[in-house]
């Protein structure tokens, strides 16, 4: 019996990222908004974990060109990103290597790797909403991480102001997201997330609302959930 793969959304007969391979690393490319998305990241890390990241071992998965695995590098934590999507690693250890950057990059899927040492911290930002199963991904990653580890992300709550948002205005009027980017029937809301990682015995489990700005390109905490948020919890 085949084992169940944590596969990430497809358009078709191909994967909507590999298009997308070159504009990882132009900020003011298809994934500006993620560029700008840094600093919100960053600190919600830092302030979720209450120290510093230096010498911790860090998971990103789904890291794609390595945005979020640079700054955490700099910060001085052990970082491995992984993602299934080839090109988007070959971008990222290319990248890596022209910012004199250690980063250990795999290329693969979570669901098939086994790692010899557990990690402190593993994050999954905007990965979840574009997956088969939250389940499985959930699972795989508690049994990676020490205990009292940290497992933290972002993604898409599942409501008509985030389909407008998410879609129909940043991928359809605005396009300022490429086009099938997202599904919205893979959109999740938090209780459903809070369940799930109850389920698999994490704790400390917090939300938080964000809110992107699409004419000033920047993000922004808010009070509410209703569309894009960040999540912590722990192990």
């Amino acid at each position: 019996m085949k084992s169940k793969k944590i596969t990430i959304q497809k358009k078709g007969n191909e994967n909507i990222f590999d298009k997308l391979s070159n504009e990882w690393w132009d900020e003011k490319g298809s994934f500006e908004a993620l560029h700008s998305f840094n600093p919100v990241r960053i600190k919600f890390i830092l302030n979720s974990l209450g120290k510093s990241i230096k010498s911790l071992k860090i998971l990103d998965i789904g890291c794609g060109g390595g945005i979020l695995c640079e700054p955490l590098a700099r910060l001085g934590a052990e970082v491995t990103g992984m993602d299934e999507n080839e090109k988007a690693i070959l971008v990222a250890k290319d990248h890596a290597k022209k910012m004199n950057l250690k980063i250990n990059y795999i290329h693969g899927n979570i669901s098939d790797v086994n790692f010899r040492k557990k990690f402190d911290v593993i994050t999954c930002m905007e990965v979840l909403e574009h997956v088969q199963s939250i389940d499985l991904i959930i699972k795989k990653s508690k049994e990676s991480l020490k205990s009292g580890g940290f497992f933290l992300g972002s993604t898409i709550n599942q409501t008509i102001t985030s389909y407008l948002t998410a879609i129909f205005f940043a991928e359809n009027i605005l396009k300022i997201v490429p086009k099938n980017t997202h599904e919205w029937s893979k959109f999740i809301r938090p209780n459903k997330l809070k369940k799930t990682l109850l389920k698999h015995e994490f704790s400390n489990i917090r939300f938080q609302g964000i809110l992107y700005n699409f004419f000033l390109k920047k993000w922004n905490y808010i009070n509410t959930e209703k569309i894009n948020y960040l999540f912590t919890s722990k192990l």
